[in-house]
């Protein structure tokens, strides 16, 4: 693949998770709030806000790793010398490590914690997306592994790569 090709594709691939990113977050804020009783859209505060230079700059830094992934493959894989799922293991760890989404106060001290997670399931429904690949395709077992690693655990975007492919290949 010649430079402009990689180039294009990183734009692209831009593009499309800003506006899965958007599309998430919307999702996120018409979740059921039990404490409210109502949509956390219209409760009297913002449950979370989007922290937009951390969402870019997590874009900016997965576009250069698969950059960098693309030239130190060379010509050992394919012809697009990456998989989906290195890929998707890129944006995963891209998007979780950057603090994109900010949880409200008054939301942080719930008892009910809603929206504690909302960074690491954007990622990883973005990283599904990718793969093509449904959240409700997993076992709610591998669901709850994966997102425990993410948080608690130390892993790079080769291993969540593998991971990734793994899931777009068996799941």
């Amino acid at each position: 693949m010649d430079p402009f090709k990689i180039n294009e594709f990183l734009q692209h691939l831009e593009t499309d998770i800003l506006k899965r990113y958007c599309n998430y977050v919307n999702e996120f804020k018409g979740v059921y709030c039990e404490i409210y009783k109502k949509s956390a859209s219209i409760i009297d505060y913002d449950p979370f806000h989007i922290n937009y230079t951390n969402l870019k700059e997590a874009i900016v830094q997965l576009k250069m790793d698969i950059h960098i992934m693309f030239i130190r493959r060379g010509n050992l894989i394919d012809n697009m010398r990456m998989s989906e799922g290195k890929i998707a293991g890129t944006i995963v760890y891209r998007l979780t490590k950057n603090h994109i989404i900010h949880i409200n106060r008054k939301c942080n001290v719930c008892k009910k914690r809603c929206f504690s997670h909302t960074n690491n399931l954007i990622a990883v429904l973005i990283a599904l997306d990718y793969i093509h690949k449904k959240d409700t395709e997993l076992p709610i077992s591998i669901q709850n592994e994966l997102m425990y690693t993410i948080k608690q655990r130390h892993v790079n975007q080769e291993t969540l790569g593998l991971v990734f492919d793994t899931l777009k290949e068996f799941a």
